[in-house]
């Protein structure tokens, strides 16, 4: 795939390789317009596309979802092109250990995200994440160094850094 606009039939197809990093804008959600709307970005949620119509997806608790979930939203698919076999095993793996915890150690860190909307970083709690803190997989594979990151800085790193936009999808 390419940096081309394709249906999300064809994103629940895709076979490959995963993870791919998701960048999304919920137009329809408050919750990303109010980060968007902090942020000053264009994206207001990161997930994960792990396999075969599979996302992992930071919301109440770290879960799997299907592209379905999305289906309003406008997604951008990001990659990195140097990734070995390994790295993205390495990643998968982790991503996996943490989908499989207890929901409660995977719950959404309420208190970091107030913290962000007023600048205080020190609120994070190490122990829980927010969507784009789940970023964090890639220093597991390479040197990553977004601290509490919101969607849109996190899409900013990539760019910095030579990841590839794979393709995107648009419900317009």
């Amino acid at each position: 795939m390419d940096e081309h606009y394709y249906d999300l039939e064809a994103w629940k197809l895709f076979d490959g390789p995963f993870p791919q990093m998701v960048f999304a804008d919920n137009a329809q959600g408050i919750f990303s317009l109010l980060v968007k709307k902090r942020t000053s970005g264009y994206y207001g949620h990161f997930m994960w596309l792990v396999g075969k119509n599979e996302i992992a997806s930071q919301w109440f608790y770290f879960q799997r979802q299907t592209l379905d979930h999305y289906v309003g939203a406008h997604l951008t698919f990001v990659a990195n092109p140097k990734w070995t076999e390994l790295d993205r095993l390495t990643i998968l793996t982790a991503i996996n250990i943490d989908l499989e915890k207890f929901k409660w150690k995977t719950r959404y860190d309420v208190i970091g995200v107030v913290g962000q909307l007023f600048g205080f970083d020190w609120m994070n709690r190490d122990s829980l994440s927010f969507c784009s803190e789940r970023g964090g997989y890639i220093e597991l594979v390479e040197p990553y160094d977004p601290e509490h990151p919101d969607p849109q800085e996190l899409r900013e790193w990539t760019k910095r850094t030579g990841y590839t936009v794979t393709g995107r999808y648009s419900p317009d």
